[in-house]
């Protein structure tokens, strides 16, 4: 957990991380997605059941004059080549280079940590790209009417971590190796992504570093499972129902419980709850990804002030807004927080 929460902090001050500054008051798009992880386009490739999903959020995004965030992951390059991605998903890679300079900005991860090399960016990936930096961190600063109102900071999620940082060449070379497995039995590996209790731990450890910070959401991928508020899905079906449950008999609906239990017995059955401990302050978010096996994908949004978790779902390529709130009541909630400690 040290480890974590001192690469995080080196992270958000860091020389490759961006700063940008949102001012609240006027017009803002963005739209974050995290581990495409875009393969070769064969069985280990699990990127390819969410293309269509996929290429519908960009048309739109671009469309709709967003700006686009990729946070890491987006290339399996510990599986294969560059080249081989190339050839599998270039018409991916080119509805990505769409976004216009200053409606593009790339963060790495640790399957595309080879993006960390600016010669690397510059000789193979800079021709799908409007611009010539991938990035460590983003930091959004945000201010209205010259007065600061918090900080967000965008991360892939894996500085600091055994695997995916401190070894990773040792990583590298498992997973290139394992891959020739995969790509007969399509049998994955164990990974915060794969593991429920490595997920809910690192999710817990992510949100245990944000928790301390002077008014600042954490904006993550890596673990591959939204988080909204600090809060899994599952944890916000959870609190509905207890909701329901305290309410009087008249005003509860009977149809609207069971279907939260339905969708809770569904849930925790296909995602075991492990190390999900309950995170009060709503500091931390993670878009989830963009390789589903349902072939949907999951981000979020930044309009106008106000952060929205969504979904696009492969068979009618719709979007659906799972979760949504204006980011100044997050940043009030955790002046709040801090205040209360000082208080104390």
């Amino acid at each position: 957990m040290g480890d974590v929460h001192a690469e995080l902090t080196r992270a958000l001050r860091g020389s490759f991380t961006l700063p940008l500054a949102v001012d609240l008051a006027r017009p803002h798009r963005f739209i974050i997605l995290s581990d495409q992880h875009k393969g070769a386009g064969d069985r280990a490739d699990e990127f390819v059941r969410c293309k269509a999903a996929y290429h519908a959020a960009l048309r739109h995004y671009s469309r709709e004059g967003f700006t686009l965030v990729l946070l890491g992951d987006v290339e399996e390059l510990w599986e294969q080549s560059f080249g081989a991605v190339e050839t599998a998903h270039a018409d991916s890679l080119r509805l990505e280079a769409s976004f216009a300079a200053g409606r593009y900005y790339r963060v790495w991860g640790n399957h595309d940590d080879a993006w960390m090399d600016a010669f690397a960016v510059r000789r193979r990936l800079r021709r799908y790209m409007p611009t010539d930096a991938v990035y460590e961190g983003i930091r959004f600063e945000f201010f209205s009417e010259g007065r600061t109102c918090g900080t967000m900071m965008c991360v892939h999620g894996h500085q600091g971590t055994l695997g995916s940082d401190k070894i990773r060449e040792v990583s590298r070379v498992f997973v290139r190796l394992w891959r020739h497995v995969q790509r007969f039995s399509g049998i994955g590996q164990t990974t915060p992504s794969k593991d429920a209790c490595l997920r809910g731990r690192h999710d817990r450890t992510m949100y245990e570093w944000a928790a301390v910070q002077d008014c600042l959401i954490l904006v993550a991928g890596h673990t591959h499972r939204p988080v909204w508020s600090s809060q899994t899905h599952l944890q916000i079906l959870e609190t509905q129902l207890a909701r329901l449950e305290g309410m009087d008999e008249a005003d509860a609906s009977a149809a609207e419980r069971l279907a939260l239990e339905e969708a809770i017995a569904e849930r925790r059955a296909k995602n075991p709850p492990c190390n999900d401990t309950e995170k009060a302050i709503p500091c931390y978010f993670n878009t989830g990804c963009c390789k589903y096996r349902s072939g949907n994908i999951t981000g979020i949004e930044l309009v106008d002030g106000e952060l929205r978790l969504v979904r696009w779902r492969r068979e009618n390529e719709t979007r659906e807004v799972l979760e949504s709130v204006p980011i100044t009541d997050v940043f009030d909630q955790l002046r709040a927080v801090s205040s209360d400690k000082t208080h104390s």
